[in-house]
């Protein structure tokens, strides 16, 4: 029975990488780029992201996560990700992060790979569902907005292209 349950949720990551593909694709002028996980297993074989998105004027690197329970813990950006997004990041005009939902609690963060570093840097080892109630408007932390469908979201990424500019 734990094949079965962990099959489920890999599968529900996917799914989810998907909603959040072909919401960036419904944006007009919008390049979206999939990078596909590398299962050979080779050394050096592995992406920093799930995507790379252009909207003009800034190129974005985001990956994808989701999560059943209350936290996302860090732990679950492997160190291939965290620092290829770090890098990325330092590039004028590129913006890195994660794109997180919380699938029990109706929740997505787009939350900037700066964040993160500076949650590590302080020793934070997760971020709760519910940070956005505790400190909106004091965070570079996007809520991503949509209409909940059956299970999905169908995600409003126009909106959120106009939060991370503001």
């Amino acid at each position: 029975m734990q094949k079965d349950v962990n099959k489920m949720a890999t599968n529900r990551g996917k799914q989810f990488e998907n909603v959040i593909k072909e919401a960036f694709e419904k944006v007009p002028e919008t390049s979206v780029v999939r990078l596909h996980d590398q299962t050979t297993g080779y050394i050096g074989s592995s992406n920093h992201c799930d995507f790379i998105v252009y909207h003009k004027p800034y190129e974005y690197h985001i990956e994808c996560k989701s999560v059943h329970g209350n936290t996302f813990p860090l732990s679950n950006i492997t160190d291939t990700q965290y620092k290829g997004m770090l890098e990325k990041s330092q590039i004028d005009g590129v913006i890195a992060g994660v794109i997180c939902w919380w699938i029990d609690k109706d929740v997505t963060l787009f939350i900037p790979i700066q964040t993160i570093q500076q949650m590590k840097g302080v020793e934070i080892k997760s971020i709760r569902y519910d940070v956005w109630d505790d400190c909106e408007g004091d965070t570079d932390m996007i809520l991503i907005s949509g209409i909940k469908k059956r299970v999905f979201w169908e995600y409003d990424m126009q909106q959120f292209f106009e939060e991370v500019e503001k």
